[in-house]
């Protein structure tokens, strides 16, 4: 039994975002240490770095973090969601010195459809190092995407980077909820997939002022493709 499994309590089965990929506990924390791994190597992370994780859950990438890095803090961890049940388990079990969680009442019709309009994510202009949202613009309108990609644009330091997931296509129409014969899931329930044009996904982040550091294709949950984005020069 690692220290990890001593120390830190784990979500149960019923507060882990992703269903079937995270069945087991070695499962999640190795998909949560993968990913601190990756924004190591990707986005710049380090222990002086600020970490936003948006759409946090029950603190996944948290239990990453504190796996990965151990003993020594990272300089802030701050977990932000919409679902008050998933971060009161994450402020319950996970809070210690460095690592923070808030939950914001703003709407999303998949998961908190009578939430405020006013869109946030919980961050002072230029606070951020590494912004990390895995499997939250897959979920989102496209109003809402354009719109936040201008708050995570203004939330990023100078060197700061934007991590972040999302299904784009080519030849597909600009945006599009829960596609035909798309993907390895029968859609259900609004914004349960929904899909950008790659062209029109990355003319979004231009215009808030961010350029595309990195791209990879399909490789992410579900089919789900991986950005690294960047204050435009």
């Amino acid at each position: 039994m690692t220290l990890l499994r001593k120390k830190t309590p784990l979500p149960p089965g019923k507060y882990r975002m992703g269903g079937k990929h995270f069945k087991n506990d070695d499962a999640f924390i190795r998909t949560a240490v993968r990913d601190v791994k990756r924004l190591e190597r990707l986005a710049g992370l380090t222990t002086d770095s600020r970490l936003l994780d948006w759409g946090c859950g029950a603190g996944c990438l948290a239990v990453g973090v504190r796996e990965h890095f151990s003993a020594r803090r990272i300089a802030d961890y701050h977990g932000v969601d919409v679902q008050p049940d998933l971060i009161s388990w994450a402020r319950e079990n996970l809070t210690a010195p460095g690592f923070r969680f808030t939950c914001v009442d703003v709407a999303n019709e998949r998961y908190n459809p009578a939430g405020l309009p006013e869109r946030t994510i919980a961050a002072d202009p230029g606070s951020v190092d590494v912004f990390y949202a895995y499997s939250v613009f897959s979920h989102m309108s496209d109003d809402d995407t354009a719109a936040y990609l201008h708050l995570i644009a203004e939330a990023l330091s100078p060197a700061g980077k934007a991590f972040v997931t999302c299904f784009v296509e080519e030849g597909v129409p600009d945006w599009e909820e829960n596609p035909e014969d798309y993907g390895p899931l029968a859609w259900k329930g609004r914004l349960h997939c929904t899909r950008f044009a790659r062209s029109h996904f990355e003319s979004l982040a231009a215009e808030a002022g961010m350029a595309v550091d990195r791209f990879v294709y399909g490789r992410e949950t579900d089919g789900q493709s991986l950005y690294v984005l960047r204050t435009a020069d």
